[in-house]
């Protein structure tokens, strides 16, 4: 075993502080389940529209993140207090999670960056083209930072993350658009 800046030390020190805050995180993660649920349904009502590929393919994504909540919500206080004892056991399960998360944001991200793309081109638009451009790009630079990561390339999650929460804020305000379009004052 090792100690020091990436050792034993450091894993003991993560593990101390996330049981600790275990609480708050695993409250936090429930709610990312329900939000991301939301994305996928909304995907899934979009599969009729000319942005149907893109759709399709952040329907996929959010399918390929969804694993990764029960893997930090179950798994990670047994690993984390057994972190001690067998880092292994750890390292594995956090390896999992990482990947599952990278890949399933990777596909999400590019997919809803494709649908914004496609919504624009599309003759029955119902959102501004502002909201169309800000969903495009910020959802390209989250998905082409989580692909780098995948690549193993220096980029940092707090980068493609800080470009997915404005491409996740852009997807909300789009369908809000959508919904408030589709409704009809009765005459």
């Amino acid at each position: 075993m090792t100690s020091g800046a990436h050792g034993i030390d450091q894993l003991q020190d993560r593990a101390a502080y996330y049981l600790e805050r275990y609480p708050s995180l695993a409250r936090g993660w429930h709610f990312e389940i329900v939000a991301m649920c939301f994305v996928g349904a909304g995907a899934l009502m979009r599969l009729d529209s000319a942005a149907k590929g893109g759709w399709a393919l952040a329907a996929m994504g959010i399918a390929g993140v969804l694993p990764m909540y029960p893997l930090m919500i179950g798994g990670y206080p047994p690993a984390l207090q057994a972190a001690q004892d067998n880092v292994l056991a750890y390292e594995i399960l956090n390896e999992i999670a990482w990947e599952v998360f990278v890949a399933g944001n990777m596909v999400l991200n590019l997919g809803l960056a494709l649908a914004f793309w496609l919504e624009r081109q599309a003759p029955s638009q119902r959102a501004p083209n502002w909201i169309l451009w800000l969903g495009f790009l910020a959802n390209l630079a989250a998905g082409l930072g989580m692909a780098a990561m995948h690549a193993g390339l220096p980029v940092q999650i707090s980068q493609a993350g800080s470009f997915a929460l404005i491409g996740f804020l852009a997807v909300a305000v789009f369908g809000a658009f959508q919904a408030f379009k589709r409704v009809s004052v009765p005459q």
